[in-house]
């Protein structure tokens, strides 16, 4: 059965980005409870949305942390659809403090989780991250916990994390030790990669470092409060073969060897993929650094753009002017066709105020770039103030160049939320975190820092009917939405289509007729029949599929026979002399033969013949005068006058006595075989002897009454001679 599904072009619905995002969902848990943080990580791709909260306490536990999947209906129609926890959860593992989603894969980091992959060796604060896979039904799976080859105390692995196709990054912003496991430096950071292997098992690929990485100038060993390295790996995000690992604590230029210091200035670091080897590639500075610009705050890389931010950046886009402090900003990177990553832009929003800390967050895909800023005071008019309620900014890029066109807040935005602090996007729709909200979906309920994460969108719904008549073939279906037709008729169904719109399609269904014919074919033993392309030599019911002149499928069943083996043995006997044939050939001496021979069913028939060839017949007479005797005793006898060749009546004894003078022979039939002995003379009146008789030779014999007679012994006299 054939299925023949229905694809609606939803021609409404444009791709392209310059109408407006509006908000069209507020998310929070079902679960909600104060203190969760939900909304502190985030990201979307496709379908999915996945959302940390890395407070959450459920069952007893403390701060072990969750992660939410959101799943999409339809446009605008998004629904909480599962709730992840790693099997081995414990209080205050932070699991859901970092989070990515590629296809059927998702990341979640757990960057104060203790134990190995097994459960074991506790380090404290080694940091693990999670593996989870969507298994094909919309569910999301733990398939793997990923931990360390040189997993230590306080690395924080897991601090950031990123995933795209069987590729997954971690980061690990405190690990002290380089790729070989030595050259202590204090929170120098380091990165892992895993790669997916054909069994489904993520297995650690390699370990980088920054090939510069360095003690912090001021306090090399560490120091609360202050700067504690370089924290290489504080932001990583990769795509395909390229990699970008934020730095935001270093403290030296580009040059080599390290100078030009400017205490956590920032650095980013990029990698690229060669024979499954990552190598860096380049490190990339702002060109207007400054000491806290902190630059590598957060990182996001799409095709061949990178961004940096640089959430404590002051100055604007000339990077010389401006009197703010930490208003941040964000740096534009692109590969040219050489492989070098070339600064492009450095963008900071129309409204920027000191604190706003532009650039804590990207989500980069595209010609489009949601940039979070969770410090904003200033509501989308730059007005109604209120502290670190947060924002985001949308960037376009257009003819080259990016530019802002949106500033988006959340709809009941309140103070102190942080909305922005993460940020996700997808096609078309965006995400958005906000983990220290307090209030539900309708703005009631309050629970402190519950969090929440909000949807935005720049979709809207046409209307769209669509009238169709369809004809197919006998057997096959017709699957409209979750509507399947096998019966003709009239049909409407409501549907939602990929991107959510409701659309009404009207059916009239018709089907053909169903098309079979059938054959019956016998053929003989030990040979076959050709079936639509097969050389069959098996007996059965055969179907040959084959397109009728209506387009539709059609089968011709061919019922095959195989004629029984014909075969035969036979015993024959022949006298000497004699033949026998059968078939084509002929035999006249004993032996078994086999011939083939064709029956009356016209197959070949195999026949073996066991020929027997009589010995000759012994007709010879014994004579005493009158009295003949047949020498073969074993016989049956017809004696017989010569002249006329006809049987003597009752003279059928092996012993015959000749009432006249004449010219007799015997008859002989032994075993079905039958002789004719030579003629003798009997003379009778003369009482001619043998060796008289002997002396005469008569012929012809028989003859038609004209004979010759020759004398062979000239002693005999012939006085009187009368023949019968």
């Amino acid at each position: 059965m054939k299925l023949f599904f229905l694809l609606l072009l939803i021609l409404g619905i444009t791709s392209s980005f310059s109408q407006t995002f509006s908000e069209f969902m507020k998310a929070v848990p079902a679960d909600r409870a104060s203190d969760d943080q939900f909304g502190y990580a985030v990201d979307i791709d496709g379908n999915f949305a996945i959302v940390g909260a890395f407070s959450d306490n459920f069952g007893g536990s403390e701060n072990h942390g969750s992660v939410y999947i959101y799943k999409r209906n339809g446009i605008n129609d998004w629904t909480q659809h599962q709730k992840l926890i790693p099997n081995d959860q414990e209080d205050y593992d932070r699991f859901g403090w970092s989070v990515s989603i590629d296809g059927d894969y998702a990341i979640v980091g757990a960057y104060r989780e203790d134990e190995d992959a097994s459960g074991n060796n506790s380090l404290s604060n080694s940091g693990s991250a999670y593996i989870f896979e969507n298994d094909g039904t919309g569910n999301w799976i733990q398939v793997e916990k990923l931990v360390a080859s040189d997993r230590q105390d306080d690395d924080e692995f897991g601090w950031s994390v990123s995933i795209h196709g069987t590729t997954a990054i971690v980061g690990a912003r405190a690990e002290d030790h380089n790729v070989a496991g030595g050259s202590y430096i204090y929170s120098a950071g380091s990165v892992y990669i895993f790669d997916r292997d054909g069994s489904g098992n993520w297995n650690q690929s390699q370990k980088i470092c920054a090939a510069d990485r360095a003690a912090d100038i001021n306090y090399p060993g560490g120091y609360s409060g202050e700067d504690l390295g370089d924290q290489f790996g504080w932001a990583v995000s990769i795509w395909g073969d390229y990699l970008v690992v934020g730095a935001l604590h270093h403290d030296y230029a580009v040059v080599s060897p390290p100078s030009g210091i400017l205490w956590s200035s920032g650095a980013a670091y990029i990698f690229e993929r060669s024979g499954g080897i990552w190598t860096q590639v380049q490190k990339i500075q702002n060109f207007d650094r400054e000491s806290w610009d902190r630059f590598g705050c957060a990182v996001d890389i799409d095709t061949n753009v990178v961004v940096v931010g640089a959430y404590s950046e002051d100055e604007i886009e000339d990077g010389v002017s401006g009197t703010l402090t930490n208003p941040g900003s964000a740096y534009l990177y692109e590969r040219n066709v050489g492989g070098t990553w070339n600064f492009t832009q450095k963008i900071v929003p129309d409204d920027r105020n000191s604190g706003d800390h532009f650039g804590y967050s990207f989500a980069l895909e595209d010609t489009l770039l949601v940039i979070g800023t969770h410090s904003d005071d200033h509501d989308e008019n730059d007005a109604n103030l209120k502290d670190d309620a947060g924002s985001a900014y949308i960037f376009e890029k257009n003819a080259g160049v990016w530019s802002q066109y949106q500033k988006i807040d959340a709809s009941d935005r309140d103070t102190l939320d942080e909305f922005g602090i993460s940020v996700g996007l997808s096609g078309h729709v965006i995400v958005i975190g906000a983990f220290m909200q307090d209030f539900d979906a309708t703005n009631s309920n309050e629970m402190p820092d519950a969090g929440a994460a909000y949807f935005f969108s720049n979709q809207n719904c046409p209307v769209l009917i669509t009238d169709q008549n369809i004809n197919l073939c006998f057997g096959e279906s017709l699957t409209v939405g979750s509507s399947v037709y096998t019966i003709a008729g009239s049909y409407s169904d409501l549907l939602i289509s990929y991107e959510g719109c409701d659309s009404t399609v009207n059916t009239i269904l018709t089907f053909e007729p169903e098309i079979s014919s059938s054959t019956d074919v016998a053929v003989c033993f030990g040979t076959g029949y050709w079936i639509d392309g097969v050389y069959q030599t098996v007996p059965g019911n055969y179907p040959v599929n084959y397109t009728a002149q209506n387009g539709c499928d059609s089968t011709a069943y061919i019922n095959l026979t195989i004629e029984d083996e014909i075969t035969a043995t036979q015993n024959v006997s022949i006298c000497f002399g004699d033949s026998y044939t059968i078939g084509t050939n002929t035999y006249s001496t004993s032996g078994v033969y086999t011939d083939v021979i064709t029956a009356s069913n016209f197959c070949d028939s195999v026949v073996t013949t066991n020929l027997t060839v009589q010995l000759p017949v012994n007709n010879s007479i014994d004579q005493n005068n009158n009295i003949l005797t047949a020498v073969n005793s074993s016989a049956t006898y017809q004696w017989i006058i010569c002249n006329t060749g006809l049987p003597i009546a009752g003279a059928t004894n092996q012993v015959y006595i000749a009432p006249v003078t004449g010219l007799y022979a015997v008859i002989v039939t032994e075993n079905g075989c039958t002789d004719t002995s030579a003629c003798v003379l009997v003379d009778i009146i003369n009482g001619v002897s043998e060796f008289e008789v002997n002396a005469v030779t008569i012929f012809p014999n028989p003859n038609q009454g004209e004979f010759q007679i020759i004398l062979n012994n000239p002693d005999v006299k012939l006085e009187n001679l009368s023949l019968f």
